[in-house]
């Protein structure tokens, strides 16, 4: 095991228990609880609570200052990704049928209601000082309404065939680096941090995300189906726009250009069309070009830790940044 999963792994169990903590596994409708736990269950990387509990730490904070912090955003994203699968029509997610494919649209809907509202009941049991308390309420929040504006600027450009990078990254700001900022910056602030400690971390947490975004999108053309957990090739059926499909409409022949944007979100998409799209990726060099961008985002992520004090902390978020950048590569 790497020392980055091991990093992972420590923190893991304890997001876990805080979260087994305030939501119940039991009662009536049987069903409500399951199909919140369903998603819970299959586990993951778990980084985003780590970003926070090692923010805090880097700023002097101690580990159960974030606790509450950190299960928050672990229960936040789970609930983003619920919607997200309804609102993209998706088939897996972590190697699984997604949540409405099990439950249904509108359980599934209601299960991600009820993890909303208890991210913000999990980041008000917390025992900081009031102030401190206040201000990761807020902060979520703000971070929550970000992360829906960029689900929204995603559906305004999904019927779109002509997109540039800097729209594709605007839209990875909001929607992934939202979600990010907000695990370091919630980390920080559980631990005490300065306003410029506030803002270094919190740039780092949306730069890495943003890079992790890329590198997602990277594994769903290239990835294998079982490690991924997601479908292969699931983005060109969504439409999606990402930096590879953006950097292949300015690279590609118009020829190749108006070939790729005819496969670009279609819902009947073969396999062997899928297969065709990603070998005009290839072709043109978009996959390495978008490997570069995300090690560029990477690097510009570690500048901002730089002027925190030299720590164990900081060493190992460094650590994992380095880790989930380089999944792909």
């Amino acid at each position: 095991m790497s020392s980055a999963l091991q990093i992972l792994d420590e923190y893991k169990g304890q997001v876990e228990a805080e979260l087994e903590r305030h939501l119940p596994r039991s009662g009536e409708p049987q069903e409500f609880f399951a199909s919140v736990w369903e998603l819970l269950d299959r586990g993951g990387k778990r980084f985003r609570p780590t970003f926070t509990f090692l923010a805090c730490e880097c700023v002097g904070g101690r580990r159960e200052d974030a606790l509450a912090a950190a299960a928050s955003v672990e229960l936040l994203h789970n609930m983003t990704l619920v919607h997200d699968d309804i609102e993209d029509d998706s088939e897996l997610r972590r190697g699984k049928p997604c949540i409405h494919r099990i439950y249904g649209v509108p359980a599934a809907i209601n299960a991600g209601d009820a993890m909303l509202i208890k991210v913000f009941e999990i980041a008000n049991s917390s025992k900081l000082p009031p102030d401190r308390s206040r201000d990761l309420v807020s902060l979520i929040a703000r971070r929550s309404y970000e992360i829906t504006r960029g689900q929204a600027l995603e559906f305004s450009m999904r019927k779109r065939k002509e997109f540039v990078e800097e729209e594709v990254i605007q839209l990875l700001r909001y929607k992934t680096g939202a979600l990010t900022r907000l695990s370091t910056e919630a980390g920080a602030i559980a631990g005490g941090a300065s306003k410029a400690q506030l803002q270094a971390l919190g740039d780092f947490g949306e730069t890495v995300g943003i890079a992790f975004q890329i590198v997602d999108d990277i594994l769903n053309v290239r990835g294998d189906v079982k490690e991924y957990g997601k479908e292969i090739g699931g983005d060109i059926r969504e439409g999606k726009k990402t930096v590879i499909a953006a950097h292949l409409l300015k690279a590609a022949t118009p020829s190749d250009r108006r070939a790729f944007s005819s496969l670009l979100g279609r819902r009947s998409i073969t396999n062997n069309q899928i297969r065709r799209a990603i070998r005009l990726y290839e072709e043109y060099g978009s996959i390495k070009y978008a490997e570069t961008k995300a090690d560029a985002y990477l690097q510009d992520a570690l500048i901002d830790l730089q002027g925190l004090p030299c720590s164990d902390a900081r060493n190992r978020l460094v650590e994992v940044a380095r880790f989930l950048v380089s999944r792909s590569f």
